[in-house]
Parts: C-alpha cells; sequence; structure tokens
C-alpha cells in the first residue's frame, strides 16, 4: 500500500471508531443499578454527585444546557428513584438535587466504569514507542482543531 492507501485506512478507521463511540453513547446501561441509564442520565448522575444539594441553575452552568433540561432530566431521575428533590435550606423557590443511596452506587459505578474504560484504551497504546505516541498525540489535537474549526463554520 502506498501512503495516500494508508492514510485513507487510517481515516476510515476513526470515522469508524467515531461512529461506535457514538453507538456506544446512545445505548443505555445499569451500572450496578436494576435501573437502565441513559448517558445523558448518568452525566446528571454526575454532576449532582460532584456537589452535594446541587441547585438547578448550577447543573444547567456546569453540563452547559438549559435549566429547563435539567428540570426534566432530574424529574426523570426523581421518578427512578435515583435523584431527591427538595427546598433549599433557608429558600422558598430554590430546590436542592441530591443522590439516593442507588444514584450513589450507580455514580461510582460509573467512575469504575470510566476507570476501566480509560485503562483499557492505555492498554492499547502501552506497546507503542513514545515517540510515536507523541505523534498521535499531535495528529489527535489537529485532528480536534479540525472539528472544532467545522463545528464553527456551520454555527453561521
Amino acid at each position: 500500500m502506498n501512503k495516500a492507501e494508508i492514510i485513507n485506512e487510517l481515516v476510515a478507521h476513526y470515522e469508524s471508531s467515531v461512529h461506535l463511540y457514538n453507538d456506544l453513547e446512545k445505548t443505555t446501561y445499569n451500572y450496578g443499578t436494576h435501573i437502565d441509564l441513559y448517558p445523558s442520565e448518568i452525566h446528571m448522575i454526575a454532576a449532582i454527585g460532584r456537589k452535594k444539594d446541587s441547585n438547578l441553575n448550577q447543573l444547567a452552568e456546569n453540563l452547559a444546557i438549559t435549566k429547563g433540561a435539567v428540570s426534566k432530566m432530574v424529574q426523570k431521575l426523581v421518578k427512578k428513584g435515583l435523584v431527591t428533590k427538595k427546598f433549599a435550606v433557608n429558600s422558598e423557590n430554590e430546590v436542592a438535587v441530591n443522590l439516593t443511596a442507588i444514584g450513589k452506587i450507580a455514580n461510582e459505578n460509573r467512575k469504575l466504569y470510566r476507570s476501566d474504560l480509560n485503562k483499557r484504551i492505555s492498554n492499547i497504546y502501552m506497546s507503542v514507542p513514545e515517540s510515536t505516541i507523541t505523534q498521535l498525540q499531535e495528529i489527535s489535537q489537529k485532528t480536534e482543531k479540525l472539528f472544532q474549526e467545522l463545528v464553527n463554520e456551520r454555527k453561521k
């Protein structure tokens, strides 16, 4: 294979990996509970788990989504028994959100899942020489920059 063919094959593998990751992000997983959770739900659980008595505005800001989207997601998680919602201390209208025992289990298992995923990905690269890793890092940064530019162009 010549260089252009090898590059085309690399791009095809990269695109395939991106599609598979996107597919993975659409699937549910129970994170050690009996409840299947979508990625958006476990991301919300993680955000709530990072700060006790989170309020909806803080969560919206941390996740870069609207307060309305946070409110809907919190309601879903309350119904699933993963989150509690109550009025904040010294406030008549601010809501404090916390994880239930099951929510804490899901959050802890999310951390373990992420750690395991990172280890599995790292293991792929462990046999690669350091100089190649440095080159891959540079290529990855350039690729990320390209995608950011494409996103910005579409937003115009």
